[in-house]
């Protein structure tokens, strides 16, 4: 009997908790998940995912990474450069697609906007510079040569002017004209008049070869074109290829910087502030220059047409004719001449005091020297530690002084230019070394002896000193050689004919 009682009780329970499961509101029930990273609200509530077949190869959009964002430009405004003359911003123009970035810029790909504009008279520059880049006809960066900078210098001194990178080179660009029957070994005493611009590049370049014959700044007298004395003056400084409406009447060209093509440097300079602010951004428009020189030596006609077709620009086979007197200067050269490499006597230090001491001999300048020059190495510096193979100079075929000479006899019948006296007076071996060497570097193609008097042997002891201590261009151009005239030690300037 206690059996069928346990038994009904057993199925009454079971039908009433069958009835309770059934007639109960289930409760919601909410799990606190973390959610993955980069994916989901952040609030704990799992989402359901959407049923669904995915694309094959396509991840979850919860799994794609954000793009990168692009790199901030190095200027907030564009970078403008002018030039005097639009063969010295024609590597810029070549670079940069054009006078602004187009769309194969190599300065926009480098995060720089630049834009590019060139004048005609060293007056506009300066006004360009006196405006800023912050104007859109001023300039940030100025490209000319060491000679009109240096003339121009007590006029923007405001700006705290600082040479920061060479460029080039003036080859064959300025040169000095003679009158017929006329050199610079038998020159007349007295004054002397020449036919010249002041502040110009020519100039310059007549004043130190005249100097270097003997006859100093102090003793020549600057007269222009016009005047009524140029007719007889015996010299002249003029710019090669001549300027439309001059005549050379019966002059010729003596010498140009071909013949010196170590002395008038083309250089960049900028406000010493601007450098300070932006040394990046100069630093990654010289890298994108030089390559805008290689650009443009690897199609030069292409190069002058597309320079041509900008506004103001000259016609394509005149500028041709001006990129033909210009070499463009390698990272090596502005290592040398900054110091930074090899054993050069040519350091633009020494050729901003030369430019400077002709000027001022002249009255283009009047003020003193400022010490120490307005030149700023540290663009040159980070330029040579980012490409450092660029300053590795091959070394120098092994040639005998024989051999060298044999070579120079072969372009032509070689004539004296001009003998150079030092003004020493007793011998000091040591200290006549760097004047020497310095003529030797200027003069980078000719052939040079070295005498001194009534002594071969010290003239052979002076030129060993020379090679050893620096690193000339062309083995075996320095000779020694005898001479009992007047002077202590005489330097010879020889030169195809």
């Amino acid at each position: 009997m206690r059996s069928y009682v346990v038994f009904f009780l057993l199925v009454a329970m079971t039908g009433l908790f069958v009835v309770l499961q059934v007639t109960r509101e289930p409760a919601l029930h909410q799990a606190t998940v973390a959610p993955a990273a980069g994916t989901g609200t952040g609030t704990g509530i799992v989402t359901p995912r959407v049923k669904g077949k995915a694309k094959k190869g396509s991840r979850p959009a919860s799994d794609k990474k954000p793009a990168p964002k692009p790199l901030p430009p190095l200027m907030k405004r564009p970078l403008r450069v002018a030039s005097l003359g639009w063969e010295l911003i024609a590597p810029g123009v070549v670079a940069n697609g054009g006078a602004t970035p187009g769309k194969k810029s190599l300065f926009k790909k480098a995060r720089l906007d630049v834009h590019l504009a060139a004048f005609k008279s060293m007056e506009e520059l300066e006004a360009a510079l006196a405006r800023g880049g912050g104007d859109p006809l001023g300039a940030d960066v100025a490209i000319l040569s060491l000679p009109e900078l240096v003339a121009a210098h007590e006029r923007i001194r405001a700006l705290d002017p600082q040479v920061f990178l060479v460029l080039g080179w003036s080859r064959g660009r300025d040169g000095l004209m003679v009158a017929a029957n006329t050199s610079l070994t038998k020159l007349p005493r007295g004054r002397l008049d020449l036919i010249g611009q002041r502040g110009s590049s020519p100039t310059f370049f007549s004043l130190f070869v005249l100097e270097l014959a003997g006859v100093p700044a102090s003793r020549v007298r600057l007269i222009e074109m016009e005047d009524k004395r140029a007719k007889k003056a015996l010299f002249a400084a003029l710019e090669r290829p001549l300027p439309a409406g001059v005549a050379a009447g019966d002059r010729k060209f003596l010498a140009t910087t071909a013949d010196a093509g170590r002395l008038v440097p083309v250089v960049a300079v900028a406000p010493n502030g601007m450098i300070k602010s932006n040394t990046e951004a100069l630093v990654t428009w010289g890298q994108v220059w030089l390559a805008g020189v290689e650009r443009l030596h690897a199609d030069v006609p292409a190069a002058a047409r597309e320079v041509a077709a900008l506004k103001s620009a000259p016609h394509a086979l005149d500028l041709l004719k001006r990129l033909g007197q210009i070499d463009a200067a390698p990272l090596i050269d502005n290592a040398r001449l900054a110091g930074l490499s090899g054993r050069d006597p040519v350091a633009l230090n020494g050729l901003f005091r030369h430019c400077w001491h002709i000027w001022r001999t002249v009255g283009v300048l009047s003020s003193p020297m400022p010490e120490p020059p307005p030149i700023h190495t540290g663009i040159m510096a980070a330029m040579v530690r980012t490409y450092p193979a660029m300053v590795e100079a091959e070394p120098p075929r092994p040639r005998t002084p024989a051999a060298t000479r044999q070579e120079a006899a072969g372009t032509g019948t070689l004539s004296t230019l001009l003998v150079h006296r030092l003004g020493a007076r007793r011998w000091e071996r040591q200290a006549l070394v760097g004047p020497t060497g310095f003529i030797a570097a200027v003069f980078g193609q000719a052939q040079v002896k070295v005498s001194v008097r009534d002594s071969i042997q010290r003239a052979r002891e002076l030129v060993a000193d020379i090679t050893a201590r620096y690193d000339i261009s062309t083995p075996g151009r320095l000779h020694p050689a005898r001479h009992a005239g007047d002077g202590l030690v005489r330097v010879e300037i020889q030169i195809p004919q």
